[in-house]
């Protein structure tokens, strides 16, 4: 297992180790620039709303409620400003073991490090997890814009109350409602980040997507396949681990290689990770090498292993090593 770096990601070797980048363009100077931390419900649409910020598959996304673990940073520079979103766990009032605890102090950094909070919210009345976080906010004075997002699933007529009630309840805040699936109100949701951000010059290049590195997007897109291949149950008992990174040298490796290995509680999860003739598994090593490539850029050889390693989800120690 590699030793993690300072900030709990394992420090890799070759092309791992750089930040995932957009192709080059010219920089500009930012006159507005942030920090906007994304928050709300498990399952709100957090990370697709990123990704359509972006207008890049950065965070990994399922139908699954927490499929996002830790925070991702994601990076919008445009010649008048520079927003670096912060990307959450869905936020939860009651933790169960040592996994849970550790996202949700994800949450609460990443809100003490906000400039702006965007609140994402189903088109519904607020309930207790709003409730919760409005008033965390609110106690911080930090600025804060909501997004009632999949407005394309409801009528107007039941809209409208939502964004009543959200009124009421946060009088001082931007509520916008938006299709975070169809970049619907994405346009306008930025304008009225960018108006609440701090004046001050950019703090990355132009052209840089995310502060973390290719070896932990990889993890993540494996981590996204098994939530998008597999039933309830096995993904919440899936840890993914970059095992090794090694770039090609153009002789003996004419692609990176990537080794990962897949932690689960049970040997009857590894049995079904695997599938019969090792299926399931290829299926999942095929897509996520797919995503891989399209992102970085470049072909690749990856290999999947599974694993099996007890109760994983209430191991601090384990936890710290995988970069959770």
């Amino acid at each position: 297992m590699p030793t993690p770096d300072a900030s709990g990601t394992p420090t890799p070797a070759g092309h791992g180790s750089g930040r995932a980048r957009r192709p080059r363009r010219r920089a500009a100077k930012a006159h507005r620039m942030g920090f906007v931390t994304i928050l709300g419900r498990p399952n709100a649409g957090k990370s697709t709303l990123l990704n359509a910020l972006l207008k890049e598959k950065l965070a990994i996304t399922s139908p699954r409620p927490q499929t996002t673990r830790q925070q991702l940073l994601g990076i919008l520079t445009h010649d008048d400003y520079q927003i670096v979103f912060w990307d959450t766990p869905g936020y939860m009032r009651r933790t169960r073991d040592a996994l849970d605890r550790r996202m949700l102090g994800h949450v609460q950094e990443a809100m003490l490090a906000a400039d702006v909070a965007l609140l994402v919210a189903e088109p519904r009345p607020p309930g207790e997890t709003e409730r919760s976080l409005l008033k965390a906010l609110a106690a911080e004075e930090t600025p804060t814009v909501i997004a009632v997002n999949k407005v394309d699933k409801v009528s107007k007529p039941t809209l409208l109350p939502v964004i009543q009630a959200y009124n009421e309840l946060a009088p001082a805040a931007e509520i916008v409602p938006i299709s975070a699936l169809n970049a619907d109100g994405t346009d306008l949701l930025v304008q009225l980040l960018v108006e609440r951000l701090p004046r001050r010059g950019p703090e990355y290049a132009a052209d840089e997507l995310t502060d973390r590195s290719e070896r932990f997007l990889a993890s993540e897109m494996v981590r996204e396949q098994l939530f998008r291949r597999f039933g309830q149950e096995v993904p919440y008992d899936t840890a993914v681990e970059v095992e090794e990174f090694a770039e090609a040298d153009g002789v003996e490796r004419t692609k990176d290689y990537l080794r990962v290995i897949v932690y689960v509680n049970r040997a009857s999860q590894r049995r079904i990770l695997i599938g019969k003739g090792g299926s399931a598994m290829k299926e999942v090593a095929t897509a996520a090498r797919l995503q891989m490539e399209d992102l970085f850029g470049r072909p690749l050889f990856l290999e999947v292993w599974v694993q099996v390693w007890g109760e994983w989800r209430d191991d601090p120690a384990f936890l710290e090593d995988v970069g959770y």
